[in-house]
């Protein structure tokens, strides 16, 4: 076997954060390709599944992402010898509970990190009419189910999504802005009807990230279908421009996760 260089295969990667996270993605599949056993990574962000893809194509390994449902946001990267077709386990699951009015993602979020649980091990919260529903590595499912006993300040009882249940959609706030530019102040001024002096100062403080990767560039030109996260203000998905204004403004229409 070519011997392989894991600094060179991860020689393109700039960020910290992302480098961090696709190290530990290629400690496992090396694993894979040591002992050709089934291994999995923890939760990823879109932006470090496509990175995650382009290194792992270099190895001789066969991997799928998974996130529990089709339109996921985070997921894992299952990596199973070549020779296989696909992973000989389930690497996460699906847990619920009734829903709570008033709880929201961050509380769900929060709760399972109070109870010392690393944020990687967990995927995606969807909150629907009747039931509450989030995905975490399979290796904590027992854990979460002797322990997870309060979401912010309510009793709830948590159990395994059965295979019946019909999940969520996902929903949105949608909002119409003009704005005189796509370049990430002048969108995110109007946007969150801050300042352009307030807006710069939250870029420069690198507080936004542009689809999960950090961007603290206030010329930085948006395009349709841009997610934008900046801390303390949520998220922002840039929809589509709707059309062009007789002053040559944009008039957007951005979404907003309920």
């Amino acid at each position: 076997m070519v011997k392989l260089n894991k600094e060179n295969l991860l020689n393109n990667i700039n960020n910290s954060d992302d480098l961090y996270q696709l190290k530990k993605v290629l400690d496992k599949a090396f694993v894979v390709l040591k002992s050709y056993i089934d291994n999995s990574s923890d939760f990823l962000n879109p932006h470090e599944l496509s990175l995650a893809k382009s290194i792992l194509n270099s190895l001789d390994i066969g991997y799928s992402f998974d996130g529990g449902y089709d339109d996921y946001e985070y997921g894992v990267v299952n990596m199973y010898p070549s020779f296989l077709h696909g992973p000989k386990s389930e690497s996460i699951c699906a847990m619920k509970f009734p829903t709570i009015v008033g709880i929201k993602h961050k509380d769900v979020l929060g709760s399972l990190i109070g109870l010392g649980i690393d944020r990687r091990k967990i995927g995606d919260i969807l909150i629907g009419k009747e039931f509450t529903y989030f995905f975490v590595k399979i290796e904590i499912k027992d854990f979460i189910l002797y322990n997870l006993e309060k979401i912010s300040n309510y009793n709830v009882k948590v159990c395994l999504k059965e295979s019946t249940d019909v999940l969520p959609i996902k929903e949105y706030f949608y909002k119409d802005i003009v704005t005189s530019s796509l370049r990430l102040d002048t969108f995110l001024s109007q946007a969150l009807n801050l300042s352009r002096s307030k807006i710069n100062d939250i870029i420069s403080k690198d507080l936004v990230k542009v689809n999960f990767t950090p961007e603290n560039k206030v010329s930085y030109k948006l395009k349709e279908s841009d997610v934008i996260s900046v801390k303390k203000y949520g998220r922002i998905i840039f929809h589509k421009i709707l059309k062009t204004t007789k002053k040559d403004k944009y008039l957007c229409q951005i979404k907003i996760p309920k």
